[in-house]
């Protein structure tokens, strides 16, 4: 029984408040060294008086470390990990279902968040939010926490939606969170506290919560108030208003140089919600079904001067020449949707043979022969292949929206032709989307090396250039990673492994996960990078069944890579962690200083 006696460990947790099963403790608070301090715990929804109960501690960027254990009834079976052992004392009053710890000679580096804890066959299964419990000998100046909301991007799937709440540049580090939802009187208490984390004397914090996502869709309102000494702020939450949008629509209609396809491309802009369908129609409005080709683009997004999230997307038919949709109206139709139900916008073109050199005799229609119209749009190489491969692709993608554009290719900035780049030819009347490809270096990437896209057509007296250059400037910083305590989803029986990069310059980062040090087949992604104050941090986050977790000869590693470590000789940065039994531990938190690897969209 004294196997689970360690240092460092991080555990699978069922948080405090599932099935009416909670665990309160005392309020955060800022002592001095050599002081002392009692912390207490009451229970609630079981029988207190016949279960184990314990202490653990997590300290500012460490992992959880164990620390006291008492026996439901009997004094003589108490417990105390080795960093404790002396000063702290556990006890006990059932009458009150209650746990205390006796905290004495407190130093700096009794400075954590203290959880309590119930035991139960091998592990801790339920657990207090938290209380945070700062040692310091300074007299820092008391700042008080600016509060952020964080919402999920995009509408995700499942019955709930996660918010979070960031509070940052605050010190002392004691301040807790409470939830709630507006009008409501109860508190809700299923939520996640992390410790705070310090950067130049001040510190930062997050909470998450999951909310009901027909609460969330019923525009049911949330509140997220901090407590600090210097203060409370709060956020609130509430799901942003549909914008509804009708969208500008491009229509264009084009044949082969060789008469033998046509081309039609519909190009609907700047709509919204992202809810729509396009179709092609003829005649007496009879859908277009028979097609050589189909080809519709994914939405992309943008936000106007507003902040309205905005969408666009194009829909390309290509036919054979012989179709009988020649020389009579085509329209495209697109069924969106509107502020009072379904919207519908159309627009039409009536396909006309156009020739590169038409005979004197020759007429190119009512609508006369379309001018060459290309949008040009450099794509990023992957932060993979740049931090890890140590190469990468660099695309010069051209939308072709009139016909007809020669060459697409890649120049030096002083506009020598890269020979290994291939350009992309015989674009005579056609449209839709071509790429040229380049392959650059990391040498290259990391100087900031410029290259010119080139987009050419013969009666054009210049080419159109488009350069690319990674922007460069300010001093490269390593990044700190931290692996979070992991979130169990009892509704999904899944569990979501966290990995904080934060204070890295610049904004490139690559974080992968392996499984046992292999690659893994399972589900993560990384967030955008958030700059702070001139540098940078995001979260990679990996979701597992239940089941993976509870494997004890399973570990999981986050893996950093970043361009501060090429340059020491480092190759990647590297936070494991594995699911602790009552037999062994397997978790660990290392820092092998080996490169890390979302980006989920690079």
């Amino acid at each position: 029984m004294m196997d689970y006696r360690t240092g460092l460990l991080l555990l699978t947790v069922c948080w405090a408040g599932v099935d009416g099963q909670t665990l309160t403790e005392s309020e955060p608070v800022t002592k001095r060294p050599g002081e002392s301090h009692r912390l207490t715990c009451t229970a609630s929804g079981f029988t207190f008086s016949s279960q184990w109960m314990a202490w653990v501690r997590q300290a500012p960027g460490k992992g959880l470390e164990w620390i006291a254990l008492i026996h439901p009834t009997s004094s003589s079976y108490i417990y105390y990990s080795e960093s404790v052992k002396g000063r702290f004392t556990i006890s006990r009053e059932n009458n009150r279902q209650q746990v205390s710890l006796q905290m004495n000679s407190l130093t700096a580096v009794d400075s954590a968040v203290y959880y309590c804890a119930r035991y139960s066959d091998g592990y801790f299964d339920y657990w207090g939010k938290g209380t945070q419990v700062a040692v310091t000998s300074a007299t820092a100046t008391v700042t008080a926490p600016t509060v952020f909301p964080l919402m999920q991007c995009g509408s995700g799937t499942g019955g709930t939606v996660t918010l979070g709440c960031l509070a940052t540049g605050f010190a002392p580090s004691a301040l807790t969170y409470g939830w709630s939802e507006k009008g409501v009187g109860l508190p809700l208490t299923d939520f996640i506290q992390y410790p705070p984390i310090q950067k130049n004397n001040l510190y930062q914090g997050v909470s998450q919560i999951q909310v009901s996502r027909a609460d969330w869709d019923a525009k049911k309102e949330f509140t997220c108030t901090v407590t600090h000494q210097a203060g409370t702020a709060q956020s609130d939450f509430k799901k942003p208003e549909v914008e509804y949008r009708d969208p500008t629509l491009k229509v264009l209609a084009s044949i082969s140089s060789g008469d033998s396809e046509t081309y039609l491309s519909c190009w609907a802009s700047d709509f919204s919600p992202a809810e729509y369908e396009i179709k092609w129609l003829t005649i007496n409005n009879q859908e277009i079904t028979t097609k050589i080709h189909e080809m519709k683009t994914l939405p992309l997004e943008r936000k106007d001067e507003n902040g309205t999230l905005l969408y666009s997307v194009a829909h390309i038919l290509t036919m054979n020449s012989s179709d009988p949709t020649l020389n009579i109206p085509v329209t495209c139709l697109f069924e969106g949707k509107g502020e009072k139900g379904p919207s519908n916008k159309n627009k039409t073109i009536t396909i006309t043979k156009c020739y590169d050199d038409p005979p004197p005799t020759q007429s190119c229609g009512s609508t006369g022969c379309p001018e060459a119209d290309a949008d040009v749009n450099i794509l990023n190489p992957s932060m993979e292949d740049m931090l890890l491969h140590h190469k990468g692709t660099v695309t010069c993608s051209v939308k072709i929206n009139k016909p007809s554009l020669d060459k697409i290719s890649w120049q030096s900035e002083t506009g020598n032709p890269i020979l290994d780049a291939i350009p992309t030819t015989n674009l005579k009347g056609r449209t839709g989307v071509f790429n040229a490809d380049l392959t650059i270096t990391y040498e290259e990437w990391v100087k900031g090396t410029k290259f010119v896209c080139n987009v050419e057509h013969e009666e054009w007296m210049e080419p159109v250039k488009t350069p690319y250059q990674r922007v460069n400037g300010g001093t490269t910083q390593r990044p700190s990673v931290f692996m979070l305590p992991p979130l169990e989803h009892t509704k999904k029986e899944t569990v979501t492994l966290t990995c904080l990069v934060k204070d890295f310059y610049p904004k490139y980062v690559f974080v992968a996960w392996l499984v046992d040090d292999q690659e893994t087949g399972l589900q993560y992604n990384t967030t955008s990078p958030i700059e702070n104050q001139g540098s940078y941090s995001a979260y990679g986050q990996l979701t597992l069944s239940l089941e993976q977790w509870n494997d004890n000869d399973t570990v999981f590693s986050c893996v950093v890579y970043h361009e501060s470590m090429v340059k020491t000789g480092t190759k990647a940065i590297v936070r494991s962690i594995g699911h602790r039994t009552f037999e062994r531990t397997n978790l660990v938190n290392l820092n092998m200083n080996i490169p890390d690897t979302c980006n989920p969209r690079n």
